[in-house]
């Protein structure tokens, strides 16, 4: 279970640096050999107030939670945006 900060944002002060997350997990362009995938949750954004949300995402992403929220921190809360980082 996630535990919430005073914020109940599940980030409080332990934000992580993008730099070290970019150096720790770099990108890898396979765009060109990706094919096109229609989603019906490719617009929807992850709610970062809700911990369930969160929680949903990690799991349906097949990640943890702090790797969810240093992709939500580099790349913003879009499930496009967070599946393209991920190349899933």
């Amino acid at each position: 279970m996630i535990q919430l900060n005073e914020d109940n944002s599940g980030f409080g002060e332990n934000v992580p640096d993008p730099e070290e997350i970019r150096e720790r997990y770099p990108i890898e362009d396979d765009s060109d050999t990706l094919e096109p995938f229609v989603d019906e949750y490719e617009n929807r954004e992850i709610n970062t107030d809700d911990p369930e949300d969160i929680i949903h995402w990690a799991q349906e992403f097949q990640i943890s939670v702090d790797d969810l929220k240093s992709a939500i921190v580099l790349n913003g809360n879009s499930v496009k945006e967070i599946k393209k980082y991920l190349s899933v």
